[in-house]
């Protein structure tokens, strides 16, 4: 997986995939870990995968606090702008960057206008959530984290008539989401957020991500056995990718996932693991496949 540190201000770009175009987000905090974004990117190359596309995932870090922040941006942005302006590399804002701080290099990128919107992604979840549930009306939905994106996710999901689920206590507890009176607990807020002690409590039939890779691989065979279906991030969450790239008069974000998840079911492995199967069927078509599948540790 290429890393690319550069030189201008502490900051990274991990790339999955060599000698393919790349998409991805970046992060600002006082220490990016390499290894999550390496996660983030190979969630990213399945996405494009499980659609048929050939890009990869991709994932950058800057590292900056306090008074620092507004220059290490912008010498980002600075030494990286070339190579967006090529189509080589495109970064969405994420957690902790400044608003507007990367506008030299979204702007520069030759995409739809909504590409890496919090909006997008909860369609895409909102969708996937529909599908696991077969509707969202009336079904009881608990959204685990915050920001932006949670934020879009339960507002999409309220108006389409779900009840989102309050949980009293997450401030000084936050695993409680974990055993929510809920049909489906959406979740990301981080890396395998979903670990094999938080899923003793869980009583919702699907675990729909809106974010990379939060269920953790002992988790994820847990809940399988227990007969909870856990939807694959890199479809669920697949929203702010696909805005980027999908064709004028083509399916909607909503239609696509469905259809996508639609395809996938039926496996004896379940939907997961199928959707892995499949998008690394189609990697192998035109690169290497890259080792690991993006569940978290």
């Amino acid at each position: 997986m290429p890393l690319q540190k550069l030189s201008t201000t502490t900051a990274f770009v991990v790339t999955d995939l060599p000698d393919a175009p790349a998409s991805g987000v970046v992060r600002l905090g006082r220490k990016i870990l390499q290894g999550g974004a390496k996660d983030m990117a190979r969630s990213g190359t399945y996405t494009f995968a499980a659609f048929e596309m050939q890009r990869s995932g991709a994932s950058a870090g800057i590292n900056a606090e306090g008074d620092d922040i507004a220059a290490a941006v912008e010498a980002f942005s600075e030494e990286l702008l070339a190579v967006v302006e090529a189509g080589e590399l495109h970064l969405d804002p994420a957690k902790g960057i400044p608003a507007g701080g990367i506008a030299r290099l979204t702007d520069a990128a030759d995409r739809h206008a909504d590409a890496g919107a919090p909006e997008a992604t909860a369609q895409s979840v909102l969708a996937a959530t529909a599908w696991a549930l077969d509707g969202v009306d009336g079904a009881k939905i608990a959204v685990e984290g915050g920001g932006p994106v949670a934020a879009a996710v339960s507002s999409g999901l309220a108006e389409a008539g779900a009840q989102i689920v309050e949980v009293e206590g997450l401030d000084k507890k936050p695993w409680m989401i974990w055993g929510a009176d809920a049909d489906a607990i959406v979740c990301g807020s981080k890396l395998g957020t979903l670990t094999h002690q938080g899923t003793e409590f869980v009583k919702a039939k699907a675990i729909v991500p809106w974010g990379p890779s939060p269920v953790t691989t002992k988790a994820f065979a847990q809940l399988r056995q227990a007969g909870v279906e856990v939807l694959p991030d890199f479809i669920s969450a697949s929203g702010a990718l696909l805005a980027g790239y999908r064709e004028d008069g083509g399916l909607t974000i909503a239609e696509a996932v469905t259809a996508r998840l639609s395809s996938l079911a039926g496996h004896e492995d379940g939907v997961l693991l199928n959707a892995c199967y499949e998008a690394e069927g189609f990697l192998s078509t035109w690169a290497e496949l890259p080792f690991g599948r993006p569940l978290a540790a």
